[in-house]
């Protein structure tokens, strides 16, 4: 098994990474911590879904992040088979469904292969699991970034979507870009007009959430259920930007990072 493969017994493993206290604490849930698991081959990633099934024998779910190319690589039939031996939910950073920024970004897909591969996954049996990045179009592209983004996520039809604003870090080529006046970061304001864009034009059965992850702060404690919580989302966003609006002081963009 994957334990003895990697020079340990099972017993050995319990004593020295503590599993023996967390089996006894009933472990729900499990997040294989990598950016794209499944570009492991197939074995030896089913074994170490095995493994963590057969140590924490209360395990309820077990997930795990996931580039859309990867995904769309997969056979339907390996796919399947890690739904089967215990994977259950995959997170997928779509980040836009615009095929102009999937190719600035370097994301290694198109949107058609993006919606591919979460047909695939959603048929293989997973939860879903995408996530947007509001502000990635900057001033210019907001529009198209917001539209064909919501097109791509209404293809796919996601159990959950995710929003992770865009905040440039120092030293990444966006941000290198916005200091050389190539790219401009949109406003608080921009933003918030954009979100309502993409949920406007979103016809999913889909949780957004929009409140667990910092950057997203302006949109206060809203998540929503679509369709039936759309007008709530719109009203949360309208009264963002009327708040927003009403401060007389100009205010430092935190989207901006140290810029």
């Amino acid at each position: 098994g994957y334990a003895e493969q990697i020079g340990y017994g099972t017993g050995d493993v319990a004593r020295q990474n503590g599993i023996l206290w967390l089996e006894d604490d009933g472990v729900k849930s499990a997040f294989l911590q990598d950016s794209d698991s499944l570009i492991m081959k197939i074995e030896p990633l089913v074994e170490i879904i095995e493994f963590l099934c057969q140590t924490f024998p209360a395990l309820e779910r077990v997930c795990s992040y996931a580039r859309g190319k990867t995904v769309y690589r997969k056979k339907p039939e390996e796919l399947k088979r890690l739904r089967e031996t215990g994977l259950s939910r995959l997170y997928v950073g779509l980040e836009t469904g615009d095929d102009e920024l999937l190719a600035d970004m370097q994301k290694g897909a198109t949107a058609d292969e993006m919606v591919q591969a979460g047909r695939k996954a959603i048929e293989a049996g997973f939860e879903l699991s995408e996530y947007i990045i509001p502000g990635l179009g900057g001033t210019e592209r907001w529009e198209q970034h917001a539209t064909n983004s919501a097109r791509v996520l209404n293809e796919i039809n996601p159990h959950f979507i995710r929003l992770r604003t865009l905040h440039l870090a120092q030293g990444t080529p966006l941000y290198e870009k916005a200091e050389r006046g190539e790219f401009h970061v949109h406003s608080i304001e921009g933003v918030l007009i954009e979100i309502r864009r993409f949920i406007e034009d979103l016809e999913v059965t889909s949780e957004l959430i929009t409140s667990d992850q910092s950057m997203n702060y302006f949109m206060g404690e809203v998540d929503g259920k679509l369709p039936e919580d759309k007008e709530k989302l719109l009203n949360a966003i309208d009264e963002a930007l009327a708040r927003w609006r009403a401060v007389s002081e100009p205010k430092r963009n935190p989207f901006l990072g140290s810029l």
